[in-house]
């Protein structure tokens, strides 16, 4: 939910900010863009947060000793 959040706020900062560049400046409207990098940045670190939990999550499979000793047929 969280996620969902971020992407809609951090659209809708990059969207008002482009609006208000055209009327009064990239200067005067930067705190928009911002806003909407912080949204993303915040967005990505959700996501790694989220990758690093389900890897420890996860059970790891043990790779079994190959043990087997090829035989090889003599002619």
């Amino acid at each position: 939910m969280i996620k969902t959040i971020m992407v809609a706020l951090g659209a809708a900062f990059f969207i008002i900010g482009v609006h208000q560049s055209f009327y009064y400046g990239i200067v005067a409207s930067y705190w928009l863009f911002a806003l909407a990098g912080i949204c993303v940045l915040t967005l990505q670190f959700l996501q790694k947060k989220e990758e690093e939990k389900q890897k420890q999550s996860a059970p790891t499979k043990k790779s079994k000793p190959n043990n087997k000793k090829k035989s090889r047929k003599r002619k």
